[in-house]
Order: C-alpha cells, then structure tokens, then sequence
C-alpha cells in the first residue's frame, strides 16, 4: 500500500470542501489546487459519466476519487468528526 501524499492545509481544506458537495468554483487559486489534487487521483472531474448516471451538475465540476475518500476517512479516524454521547 502507497503512503499517503504530504497534503498542504490548503489542499486538505479542498478535499474536505469536496466532502461537502462537488467543486464548482472557478477561482484561479482553487482550480489550480484541484488539478493538483487530479494528479494525485485524490479528485476527479465529474465529466460525462456523472451526468449519464443522472447527476445534474457541471460536468467540468471536481469530486472526490475513492483514493480521496480514502484519504478523508484515515483523516478522521485522528480528527472525529462528531462525538456520541
């Protein structure tokens, strides 16, 4: 199993915005981070499969990869996200 990537904490804050709902926005800076996250199959864009399965949104948006969703989970296990009780 690969080590997971060294992530700067803005890259962590778009994978944990990707968490929330796809990426949409078309900051410079912010694309710029997910095309980064894209090399490192954290993030792809959503493209035409997506919206052949019914998805309604940009194609041209970034969602999570199961690499990424991955990545987010292990970083919960250090980080809870909620606590029961």
């Amino acid at each position: 199993m690969l080590a997971p990537p060294e992530l700067t904490p803005d890259e962590r804050a778009v994978l944990m915005a990707a968490l929330e709902a796809p990426l949409t926005d078309r900051d410079p800076v912010v694309l710029g981070l997910c095309l980064r996250l894209c090399g490192r199959r954290l993030l792809q864009r959503a493209g035409t499969a997506a919206a052949a399965n019914g998805w309604r949104g940009s194609p041209h948006a970034f969602v999570l990869t199961r690499e990424g969703w991955a990545m987010v989970k292990s970083e919960w296990r250090f980080n809870p996200v909620r606590r029961a009780g």
